[in-house]
């Protein structure tokens, strides 16, 4: 993966006008070197200066700073407006977002898993997921926590050799329709039936009867990841970060709405 600075990509090749229908996906290497580390920490609040002061391990602090870093460069490429002045406010599950006049429509969300961290900005409400798959879970256990009765009888029936992908493909799918909802695992995702559906894409109604869309993304081997949003007439799109297989994938199967 490119690990030049963001803001040096993004000013060699600006960011896209950004459609209501459209989601752009941008995943991004947290290990950055110590020049645009330090640049990026100079954007930070002093409150996230302080998040991250927290961090036990000097790794974690690093991967904290790049990861919120470069979410602000990459917002204020779409706002036009300097990384430093972007203000963020919390949803009373901490799902964060613009806040005041910065946000001009725009959404975002994030998620960071390993040394990787993938956003999705968006015009809509929107949620994302990412995680490497060689992480020691509680398959069982999660399974009873957030599966409804239609998804745990089809994970009885899967082949053990495929057990694996199948629990991180929908362990994927909850967590970001979760994130898209903003109210985390109080949303009832044993009611959220999202697994296991024929096609790339599902499209689910939540308890207040509004619609949402979740898929799976094509990643690289080891890594499973989804995306979710308001609504169905909407498309994903690869903007950095995503190797040539993802990107042909993407071709096959990105259109979530014709």
């Amino acid at each position: 993966m490119n690990r030049q600075p963001l803001r040096l990509l993004l000013s060699a090749v600006p960011v896209p006008a950004l459609s209501a229908g459209e989601i752009h996906l941008w995943l991004v290497d947290l290990d950055q070197p110590p020049k645009p580390l330090s640049e990026l920490a100079a954007t930070l609040t002093r409150d996230e200066q302080e998040r991250a002061a927290r961090f036990r391990f000097p790794e974690h602090q690093a991967r904290f700073i790049a990861g919120r870093g470069l979410l602000r460069e990459l917002l204020g490429a779409y706002l036009d407006r300097p990384a430093v002045t972007l203000r963020f406010g919390q949803g009373s599950h901490g799902k964060p977002y613009l806040a005041g006049e910065d946000a001009a429509g725009l959404h975002f969300n994030l998620a960071h898993s390993g040394h990787r961290a993938l956003y999705a900005v968006a015009r809509r409400e929107v949620g994302v997921d990412l995680e490497k798959m060689d992480r020691q879970v509680d398959d069982p256990a999660i399974i009873d926590r957030i599966c409804g009765l239609r998804e745990q009888a089809a994970f009885q029936i899967i082949p053990q050799e495929q057990r694996h992908n199948a629990f991180f493909a929908c362990w994927t799918r909850k967590e970001a329709i979760a994130k898209a909802l903003g109210s985390g695992f109080s949303c009832g995702l044993q009611t959220l039936d999202v697994c296991f559906w024929k096609g790339e894409q599902t499209q689910v109604r939540d308890p207040a009867g509004r619609e949402w869309g979740v898929v799976n993304l094509p990643l690289d081997h080891g890594w499973a990841g989804a995306l979710a949003a308001a609504g169905a007439d909407w498309r994903y799109r690869f903007l950095l970060g995503f190797t040539e297989s993802c990107r042909l994938s993407f071709h096959a199967s990105c259109l979530f709405a014709d």
